[in-house]
């Protein structure tokens, strides 16, 4: 996106790509992306304008929703796991009388 202006000097910036897993969640979740100036060599974010607003929005949502089931079902997975068998678990006593 041309014509975003550094916050330090007052330069123009171009985008910078993202560096670890970090930077690229930030990247994927919210609307700001990296750049870097030209004049003064400042890296950091700043926030994309209203044109992919909605894109962005359906983006996180799509992304909070896989987050919560993957960590339901990782959940469910550790319960299960960790959860001691249940007495008798599948068979019945023999009646003795």
């Amino acid at each position: 996106m041309a014509g975003m202006l550094c916050p330090q000097c007052g330069g123009l910036t171009h985008r910078s790509h993202t560096r670890g897993f970090g930077e690229k969640l930030v990247k994927a979740l919210t609307s700001h992306k990296t750049y870097r100036c030209h004049e003064c060599g400042w890296r950091g974010w700043l926030r994309m304008g209203e044109t992919t607003n909605r894109r962005q929005t359906l983006r996180t949502i799509i992304s909070v929703l896989i987050t919560l089931l993957i960590t339901t079902l990782l959940a469910l997975y550790v319960v299960e796991k960790l959860s001691p068998p249940a007495p008798n678990a599948g068979f019945e006593q023999p009646q003795t009388r």
